[in-house]
């Protein structure tokens, strides 16, 4: 459009024109806002969902399994694999508190999930070294406890000639 295209317009239509514009750039605005809030939540679920990382290969010595409290949870569909893992963790040491089905009722895909707080990462490496390699979650807990969520391709814990003496 030309400048003299709205020479004979009132300054009441030039008023009404330049609202009905800025309103539209706002809203198209707001919409580009709304929708890249919606994408960055997506986005954090997705990677909140495929980020549990693996244990590392370094060895818990600063622990003992006597310091280390336990949960067992099964997130399989076998009755008393939960009871049986904890048998075995009591037999090398660890204090099991719960034995239960997981009260997340996660679907897991692989071996399992060791869920900690950051307090305990030590607990949790340790106890890895004892299950094999599970997938780990942190999440807010304050305190040093350990859950250990059993999946559908979990087996058994590991060999005790295996597990590194400390």
């Amino acid at each position: 459009m030309a400048a003299d295209d709205h020479y004979g317009e009132s300054t009441e239509a030039r008023a009404r024109r330049r609202r009905s514009i800025i309103t539209f750039s706002l809203v198209i605005l707001m919409l580009f806002f709304a929708v890249w809030y919606a994408l960055s939540y997506i986005r954090a679920d997705e990677t909140r969902e495929t980020s549990p990382t693996t244990s590392s290969s370094t060895t818990s010595c600063d622990l003992t399994p006597e310091e280390v409290e336990v949960n067992v949870y099964n997130a399989t569909d076998r009755p008393g694999l939960a009871a049986q893992v904890a048998k075995g963790l009591r037999g090398r040491g660890f204090e099991v508190k719960t034995v239960a089905n997981d009260p997340k009722r996660a679907e897991l895909t692989g071996l399992g999930e060791l869920r900690h707080g950051t307090a305990g990462k030590a607990g949790a490496d340790l106890v890895d070294e004892h299950v094999g390699s599970f997938a780990r979650k942190v999440d807010e807990r304050t305190r040093t406890n350990v859950d250990v969520v059993l999946g559908p391709t979990f087996d058994g814990l590991v060999d005790k000639e295996s597990v590194p003496d400390c």
